[in-house]
């Protein structure tokens, strides 16, 4: 979240061997696997837990569950007395800035609306988001600060909030633990934004109407005596990144005269600002990424948000959202940001492995700045059957992950998680390519560190044996049973590195966060990695599962084309999806449909020259925990004309439960 506005399985591959009108205010101041998965697709989300969303007009904070982006909980405006009732607490009029604790147990809320004039003193609401607390989602206090209050940010000891208010030239200090203003810091200007030092020893604040900002010591609570200039008018948004050496400031400019707005670089150990990056017309909202790698900014008149790379201070990319987009929050695992729609009374999802935008969600009226619940202290036990499935990010449609965990592998406590990698060349041109992903795990680690692996030239169920090549490195956690993340840096002199939000497609039947509920039963004890020894370096990763109308299955089959050992390299790579069109009556045998996507690229959303086609047909049969056999037949593709049966013997051990 940001404190601104803003004995064990061999080592093998696949081994098988502000308001509506707030611009005026500051102006005045101064495909698929979609396709794919047929109608098992999960929610698209990743479970950065919980957002709160402040919705101007209609006095109220929306609560949306990010593993759902659905909304759960509604923060209410307060209720007058009467002479029958008492006041209930509740959000006051205008709610624009928001804030949470690093804890994630308290949120603020800046009430802008119940300064009523220009003399009239606002509040801030603060709602209990405490997930094992009674009063969950509640307004308990409300705090008396200065006129008009735009922007909340909490200290990073969460010992301290500041409120910057916008008429009166003050900045309000909270004291966290008694929920009272303790003292007001006058500065040179109208104050907006605010942004912490990551030690807390400084807090930075945008002076609209100066083009200026100024740093608070918040040792003293004093502004420093001289001001920071900028290159352009009204800064309103501000972060400061990881490190504590820059900041970065959205200069609004002249939006609203369609002047593309820039955002400045702030040397915070000279206090100067030291570049200039162009953005989109209005940039009002920022957001920085956790790692520090990125900033986003929302742009409020171009209905865009642009993304800077922090390294070379220009902007990378520029992402149609929607109306009049204002706060933006990226959650704690950088995977994915979320930007209000004023305009629209909806938050945008954008999805930062792909720089794809989706949503929106639907919220209140004229939703102005959010806060997220951090995720970053959610894990799951890596060393449990449960995380055995299928897992996809649903920007990237069409490829996916196919993971099997063998707990205990290497011993109590000790298990081990394989996963296949199907996807795509670099370019559309290049065609199909699979990794495999695989390394130890104990059940105390938060993290998988894996190996990828990729193996060329071999033949389609036909010698030879293909022996791996590691390829580079990955991580890999889980912050619940639906959700996770992967991290690539491959070292095959691609420069391929990144990230992908994972959500679960099939699986999981006995997954809990501390591990699994029982033992494997009915379809689930046949999931995982099934390979032919005489073939070895290709194979099926499969997951049965059970459903209410009876047993289904997808899957995944890593192979080569039938002259694949001729082809040589990446080109000799083929594989396959098989998945049921309906459940089926027994748990051990399932008749499927074999098929291949073409015209995709690594990581890409599916253009224009993607397709998903049926290309043939399967009989899965499992005989025991540990032997199988696949009957198939192609009519199209590849391996058009191709028919036959392949013996399988599963790889490791079967999961409990399967005798």
């Amino acid at each position: 979240m940001s404190n601104a506005s803003s004995a064990g399985l061999p080592k093998v591959s696949l081994g098988w061997s502000g308001a509506i009108d707030s611009s005026r205010r500051f102006r005045n101041a101064r495909r698929s696997l979609a396709s794919l998965c047929l109608a098992l697709c999960a929610p698209a989300a990743f479970a950065a837990p919980f957002n709160y969303v402040a919705n101007y007009s209609s006095n109220t904070v929306s609560v949306v569950d990010l593993s759902t982006n659905q909304i759960v909980a509604t923060v209410p405006q307060t209720v007058a007395a009467t002479t029958t009732a008492a006041a209930t607490p509740g959000i006051g009029v205008g709610p624009l800035g928001v804030a949470i604790n690093p804890a994630g147990t308290r949120v603020y809320v800046a009430n802008y609306g119940d300064s009523t004039d220009l003399k009239t003193n606002g509040t801030i609401a603060v709602v209990d988001s405490d997930p094992t607390s009674a009063t969950l989602n509640t307004v308990i206090a409300t705090i008396t600060v200065g006129v008009r209050p735009e922007i909340v940010a909490v200290n990073p000891a969460g010992t301290a909030a500041y409120v910057t208010n916008s008429v009166g030239n003050t900045v309000s200090v909270i004291d966290t633990a008694t929920n009272k203003q303790t003292t007001t810091i006058p500065v040179p200007g109208v104050p907006i934004g605010v942004a912490f030092t990551p030690d807390g020893k400084k807090a930075y604040v945008t002076l609209a109407d100066k083009s200026r900002v100024v740093a608070i010591d918040t040792t003293s609570n004093t502004a420093a005596s001289t001001t920071i200039a900028l290159s352009l008018g009204n800064p309103v948004g501000i972060v400061v990144n990881p490190a504590g050496t820059f900041a970065y400031v959205a200069d609004y400019g002249a939006g609203d005269s369609g002047q593309a707005g820039k955002v400045s670089v702030i040397d915070v150990t000279k206090d100067v600002e030291v570049a200039t990056i162009p953005v989109g017309i209005g940039p009002i909202g920022m957001a920085m990424a956790p790692d520090g790698s990125h900033v986003y900014v929302s742009n409020y008149q171009s209905g865009t948000v642009s993304i800077i790379d922090t390294v070379t201070n220009k902007v990378t990319a520029e992402m149609i959202v929607g109306s009049l987009p204002l706060g933006i929050s990226v959650d704690s695992n950088g995977a994915f940001a979320y930007v209000n729609l004023s305009g629209g009374n909806g938050v945008a999802i954008l999805d930062l492995s792909a720089n794809i935008v989706r949503g929106p969600i639907t919220v209140g009226s004229v939703p102005n700045y959010s806060a997220v619940t951090s995720s970053a202290g959610l894990t799951v036990n890596l060393n449990q059957h449960g995380l055995t499935g299928a897992w996809y990010n649903q920007s990237t449609s069409g490829q996916g992950i196919v993971l099997e965990s063998t707990a205990d592998a290497n011993g109590a406590g000790h298990g081990r998680l394989f996963a296949g990698w199907f996807t795509y060349d670099v370019t559309a041109a290049g065609g199909q390519r699979w990794y495999s992903l695989q390394g130890d795990v104990s059940s105390t680690d938060k993290m998988a560190a894996l190996t990828i692996y990729t193996g060329t030239g071999g033949n389609f169920a036909a010698a030879p044996s293909v022996s791996p090549v590691a390829v580079g490195q990955a991580t890999l956690q889980f912050t619940d049973c639906t959700h996770g993340l992967l991290r690539y840096t491959f070292s095959d002199g691609s420069n391929r590195q990144g990230f992908i939000g994972l959500t679960r497609l099939t699986g999981g039947a006995t997954c809990t966060a501390s591990g699994d509920s029982g033992m494997a039963v009915a379809a689930d004890r046949y999931s995982g990695s099934w390979y032919n020894p005489s073939t070895s370096g290709q194979g099926l990763i499969l997951t049965p599962y059970t459903t209410s109308q009876g047993s289904s299955l997808f899957g995944s089959w890593f192979t080569y084309t039938p002259n694949g050992q001729q082809t040589g390299g990446g080109a000799s790579q083929s594989w396959f999806t098989l998945q049921t069109k309906q459940a089926g009556p027994s748990d051990s045998s399932y008749t499927a449909d074999i098929l291949a996507g073409t015209g995709g690229a690594f990581m890409t959303p599916p253009g224009s020259n993607y397709k998903t086609v049926t290309v043939g047909t399967a009989n899965v049969a499992f005989t025991t925990c540990t032997t199988m056999s696949i009957t198939y037949s192609f009519t199209d593709g590849v391996n058009k004309g191709l028919s036959g049966t392949l013996p399988l013997v599963r790889l490791g051990q079967p999961p409990a439960g399967c005798q």
